[in-house]
């Protein structure tokens, strides 16, 4: 069982599509959300299901649960955006009051067997890190302001079928940013042996993030604060990276590490930043990256590149993994420009002072004249 993701054969024109097996999730059991686009809840004693960055080829159907799978994937990004990624995996968009929006997504029915869908806006939150929906649907207004074009509908086996969703901004709508969803969901006939009053419900969706003012959009920033090394307590080398949300909008990090400068000279990677992080405004979370088993301790010269849509920033360090499973090492020294911002300081501290002196001096000749 596991999550599979698509993309057409031109990035900038398509997103990846999240898929859930039919047939195998009770309703409301627990959440995965995942950092490329949509959520799925799956059950609680399941292991969270891998997602995989889809080529231009798409995933092997041979890899697809044989009972068919149900998908949502966003067709278009806004104008403004069209050099952003999370505009192609997520609504992302700055609107002022009193404007509207469109985007045209589509639904995929993968089953042998006609799916009954049901199509609907929720209100979301972003806590601890992550992006989770809100137990009521309309917690905030951004579910009122969505509508969708069909909300009930019978996907034959194996289609696909397009959707249009249109946010609609009232003119007296506050200043801030809200978060929702648009889910599609199938509910199933319980499986043969479970409680006749118990259904499988399969909900996918397509993330939300919208800010509403006047003006332009808001700028995104972070920065990376510090780097830990340490081991899981299965022994596994991890890094842990400090990330904190220094902009306007809320963000999804992704990224990668590579190692260099090891003992004998050895390098590795590059290896993924887990994915799910989701920072609030002003907002701190963990990053971390998991690392091959057979690394040696170290020292190791790292490299970590993190990303949120047009956001990128890169750190390097110096860093001794620890020997013990299941503990931290000292943070690493993170490498930056110091001493030329302090060259500059002083530059420019000596040429104010130098013109400072100047207009003293002209000063005091003028009096004695």
């Amino acid at each position: 069982m596991g999550l599979r993701t698509m993309l057409l054969s031109s990035p900038l024109l398509s997103s990846p599509l999240l898929s859930s097996p039919l047939l195998s999730s009770p309703m409301l059991s627990s959440l995965l959300l995942s950092s490329f686009g949509a959520l799925t809840l799956l059950l609680s004693t399941i292991s969270a299901p891998a997602l995989a960055q889809g080529g231009s080829g798409g995933s092997d159907p041979s890899d697809r649960d044989p009972r068919g799978v149900i998908g949502i994937k966003l067709l278009e990004a806004s104008a403004n955006r069209r050099d952003d990624p999370r505009a192609y995996l997520y609504i992302v968009d700055h609107i002022n009051p009193g404007s509207k929006i469109s985007r045209r997504f589509e639904i995929e029915n993968t089953s042998s067997s006609p799916q009954r869908i049901a199509v609907y806006p929720g209100a979301a939150e972003i806590r601890d890190g992550k992006f989770v929906p809100s137990p009521e649907r309309d917690a905030n207004e951004l579910s009122s302001w969505v509508s969708i074009n069909r909300t009930e509908l019978v996907a034959p086996p194996h289609s696909h079928i397009p959707l249009k969703a249109t946010i609609t901004i009232p003119q007296t709508a506050t200043k801030g940013e809200r978060y929702g969803a648009i889910f599609a969901e199938a509910t199933s006939p319980a499986a043969p042996g479970a409680a006749r009053n118990v259904q499988m419900v399969n909900r996918v969706g397509i993330r939300i993030y919208l800010d509403v003012g006047p003006g332009g959009d808001p700028p995104s920033d972070f920065r990376i604060d510090r780097l830990t090394p340490g081991r899981t307590a299965d022994g596994m080398p991890v890094v842990q990276a400090a990330v904190h949300n220094t902009g306007q909008r809320a963000l999804d990090i992704s990224g990668q590490m590579r190692l260099s400068e090891g003992p004998g000279g050895l390098g590795a990677g590059p290896f993924p930043a887990q994915l799910g992080t989701t920072l609030a405004l002003n907002a701190s979370a963990p990053v971390a990256v998991v690392l091959d088993e057979r690394l040696p301790d170290g020292p190791w010269k790292v490299e970590l590149l993190l990303e949120s849509g047009r956001v990128h920033r890169t750190v390097t360090a110096t860093l001794l993994f620890p020997g013990k499973p299941a503990s931290w090492g000292i943070p690493a020294l993170i490498d930056s420009s110091w001493p030329w911002i302090l060259i500059i300081g002083l530059a420019t501290t000596v040429v104010a002072t130098l013109v400072l002196a100047l207009c003293l001096f002209r000063r005091r000749r003028t009096r004695l004249t």
